[in-house]
């Protein structure tokens, strides 16, 4: 779709958002889903979803979610999807999986050690010495990992069925290991694209490398759905220590931060709201998210019908 298009409410979604992420693959647009007329019903719905794979006890290695630990995560998996032993260039050893995540730049190579160390002592994690050279270590997802996994990939097109029930997406609602392992094989490909959304949503990429800052914006508009007029007291929010291990204060600091971004408004003595910048942050950043799934998810068919593809870098 070219020019600009009608979006939310009748807001007018600029017409960049229209352009597939990759132009020969027909897959959902990011202002395609934005301009869902369901898409507010399915906001709420996403978030919870979502976000439940996050949560201390759920993510591996039982810590704080930060973006930058997901990304790493899955960097793992998805170079793992494309290991061939008789490949070299395929080996998912550190050096690439440190390659693949500097794409990101949420994480420093200290960062990077720390969560591989982590990842092997909470046993989610192995260090392969593989035959052919005994100098080099691969990482392989052990199954408790990869498990993880799956039911991410199905929070996701979970929330895709419910706005495209047509497409059915029944492979990863499955949890398939097949489907896990062409889908997270095509997405190793994808990093630069994924990188590139991520940066262009500029409003919300501060966030980004605050530990669960976007989560903290999401539970925000989560808290305001049923009333998006009415304040949300901070202390609403106190339920995300135990769900996601940062204090009271942490919430504070990324809400200080928000306001000054415009993105958080405060609404009386103790209120806080999203500003229509926040929000239209927030709902660029789901649409993404989404947006990139249906397409890896077509991806992903076509290629276990077709030879495994070579990771990228």
């Amino acid at each position: 779709m070219q020019g600009e298009q009608e979006g939310r409410g009748g807001a007018e979604l600029d017409g960049s958002l229209f352009r597939r992420f990759l132009p020969e693959i027909d897959h959902r647009t990011t202002g395609e889903i934005l301009s869902h007329p369901d898409f507010a019903r399915m906001r709420p719905v996403y978030i919870a979803a979502t976000t439940a794979q996050y949560e201390i006890t759920a993510l591996p290695g039982q810590w704080q979610s930060t973006a930058g630990r997901v990304a790493a995560l899955g960097a793992i998996i998805c170079n793992d999807a494309v290991f061939d032993p008789a490949d070299r260039a395929t080996w998912p050893t550190l050096a690439r999986f440190k390659q693949s995540v500097a794409v990101f730049g949420l994480t420093s190579p200290r960062q990077n050690d720390e969560i591989v160390a982590r990842l092997v002592t909470t046993g989610h994690l192995t260090l392969e010495r593989p035959p052919e050279d005994g100098r080099v270590r691969l990482l392989r997802p052990r199954e408790s990992l990869l498990a993880w996994d799956r039911e991410v990939i199905a929070s996701y097109y979970g929330v895709l069925r419910q706005l495209y029930p047509e497409t059915g997406y029944g492979p990863a609602l499955a949890r398939d290991p097949a489907f896990q392992r062409a889908q997270r094989g095509v997405a190793t490909t994808m990093f630069p694209v994924i990188g590139g959304f991520l940066a262009a949503n500029t409003d919300l990429l501060p966030f980004l490398s605050m530990n669960n800052g976007v989560h903290v914006l999401l539970m925000l508009a989560e808290a305001s759905a049923a009333d998006p007029t009415a304040p949300v007291r901070e202390s609403a929010l106190a339920g995300l220590k135990p769900r996601f291990g940062f204090s009271r204060s942490h919430v504070r600091n990324v809400l200080i931060a928000a306001e000054a971004h415009g993105l958080v408004v405060r609404r009386g003595p103790v209120g806080l709201g999203l500003t229509p910048r926040g929000s239209a942050a927030l709902d660029r950043f789901i649409a993404d998210t989404l947006a990139s799934h249906d397409m890896t998810y077509r991806m992903a068919r076509r290629a276990m019908e077709t030879p495994p593809l070579r990771p990228c870098g």
